[in-house]
């Protein structure tokens, strides 16, 4: 259980580092909410005892709750307005999708990593 809450840890500061970054500049940040979202099921894939898949699947649904919920505090903020790297919709719509493709990606690359070593 300790991996998973430290790797949870280490998403709500990234995702803190994010929010408080993004609040005072105005500066679109696109690939924020993959890493914030990835972070959480890599550092619990990277413990020392490899987890069960649920236990995996559940790091990738905190990691990608986490980076959802700092995307809502900085759209309710007014503070996540620019370009988006997507060809339809906004800032909002991006970090919703780059959210949810970096729970995937870290739980594709902590399975593998599992596997390989």
């Amino acid at each position: 259980m300790q991996p998973l809450w430290r790797a949870g840890l280490y998403g709500a500061a990234l995702a803190a580092v994010w929010v408080a970054v993004a609040w005072f500049y105005d500066t679109t940040f696109h690939l924020a909410p993959l890493l914030v979202a990835a972070v959480v099921p890599l550092g619990a894939s990277l413990a020392a005892e490899p987890p069960p898949f649920p236990r995996r699947l559940a790091a990738a649904a905190i990691g990608a709750a986490v980076a959802l919920a700092a995307t809502a505090a900085l759209a309710l903020g007014g503070h996540l307005a620019g370009p988006s790297l997507l060809p339809a919709g906004g800032a909002p719509a991006e970090s919703v999708a780059f959210s949810l493709a970096g729970a995937v990606i870290g739980l594709l690359l902590g399975a593998s990593r599992r596997r390989g070593g």
